[in-house]
């Protein structure tokens, strides 16, 4: 076996050598099924099976690999501190590499990203649908500083359109210049990335840093979280030269400079923690100082919240393979937002978004759930348009 696998072997050994499955407890898939296989003990003892040739790779491996979120929730859990996210994500890469086929839900996304480069089917030229009236922030070579990388599911999901036109907007109204890339700007690969799927990972990458890099911006916002980890963490040669924001840092950074400010409102919210913003990123205090620049607003915590909040069940390839289990996880995340008396849950992932919007829906929870950049454009002053 080669090295690139070892790793994983080794997490794989230290989880067998320990025993105690106290991973199982805090994992968002294993709560909704209680199957040992699915939990990261039971993955961890399948990498081991398989490494070590007692088990050759079959679809019912691969769908064990696709059952995680990857949240690392169980890491905060795990007393011998292993990275099994890290771990599923290398397992997902392995059985590619191996000839096993993705799952059929997992073909379609991939497909959509080879044809139009994007996961939801939908032609370049849409990017742009968004950014109605902002045709004149076309990024410039040379002169753009700030690029504002939407993504694509905030740039194609026609329910989350608004939360792109709400953060143009905040940043208009603090007077900071930014640039797109409409139609030219290229899905990140955070899907394929997390599905394993390396080679074109790549080739997404490659082209995308050399897009970026032709602009000569100096840094880059984007909202969407899972863009935000990948771009960061995993494209290390641009983050070392680009500096790359998540638009809560920014709007906190707008905030604390005194260029961005809020009307006052006399309402109480709560936050759920994205995980890519979250856990993978350590993003946790941003938001939290945004919504509390909002005079009045109450932010109450769920009983979970930051390194321990309970995951939306929206990530990783999940809510496309096993619709049914996201939406029980997206499910009892909501009615942990019930019981703190919160009017409205807020959030900072368009993932996170369309899975708890959907539980909302689907049990009739008055509870309002909307993006943080949606949510703050409610409330913001405007010099520019006060004057008007």
């Amino acid at each position: 076996m080669t090295s690139e696998y070892d790793g994983m072997l080794k997490v794989a050994e230290m989880c067998i050598l320990c025993r105690c499955g106290c991973c199982k407890d805090e994992c968002p898939m294993y709560s909704e099924i209680l199957e040992e296989s699915i939990s990261p003990k039971g993955r961890n003892q399948l990498v081991h099976a398989l490494l070590t040739g007692l088990l050759e790779p079959d679809e019912r491996a691969v769908r064990i690999a696709y059952s995680c979120l990857l949240c690392k929730r169980d890491e905060y859990s795990c007393t011998a501190e292993l990275r099994n996210a890290e771990a599923t994500e290398t397992l997902r890469e392995y059985l590619l590499s191996v000839g096993m086929p993705l799952l059929p839900e997992h073909q379609l996304l991939v497909k959509s990203l080879e044809n139009y480069g994007n996961p939801w089917q939908e032609p370049r030229s849409s990017r742009k649908r968004w950014a109605k009236g902002l045709k004149d922030k076309k990024v410039v070579p040379g002169k753009t500083e700030t690029l504002f990388y939407v993504g694509c599911t905030f740039s194609l999901d026609r329910t989350l359109l608004d939360s792109p036109r709400a953060l143009a907007h905040l940043l208009e109204c603090a007077g900071e210049d930014f640039g797109l890339l409409l139609e030219d700007e290229l899905c990140c690969g955070s899907t394929v990335k997390r599905l394993g799927h390396v080679q074109l990972f790549q080739k997404l990458r490659r082209e995308n840093e050399q897009r970026i890099r032709a602009t000569g911006v100096r840094r880059i916002v984007t909202a969407c979280a899972g863009c935000y980890k990948t771009l960061s963490q995993d494209y290390k040669g641009l983050s070392q030269d680009v500096k790359v924001l998540h638009s809560t840092e920014y709007l906190a950074e707008l905030v604390g400079s005194g260029r961005l400010t809020f009307k006052g409102a006399d309402i109480k919210v709560t936050y759920h923690d994205p995980c890519h913003l979250g856990r993978h990123a350590e993003v946790y205090d941003a938001p939290r100082t945004l919504l509390h620049s909002v005079s009045g607003l109450e932010l109450v915590e769920m009983k979970t919240s930051r390194e321990l909040a309970r995951c939306c069940g929206g990530g990783a390839g999940v809510k496309t393979a096993y619709p049914e289990i996201s939406q029980k996880a997206a499910v009892r995340r909501i009615r942990e937002a019930e019981k703190t008396g919160a009017s409205a849950l807020v959030t900072a992932c368009p993932f996170c978004m369309q899975s708890l919007k959907d539980a909302a829906q689907s049990v009739g929870s008055s509870i309002d759930v909307v993006e943080l950049c949606v949510f703050l454009d409610r409330y913001v002053e405007c010099p520019k348009e006060d004057q008007r």
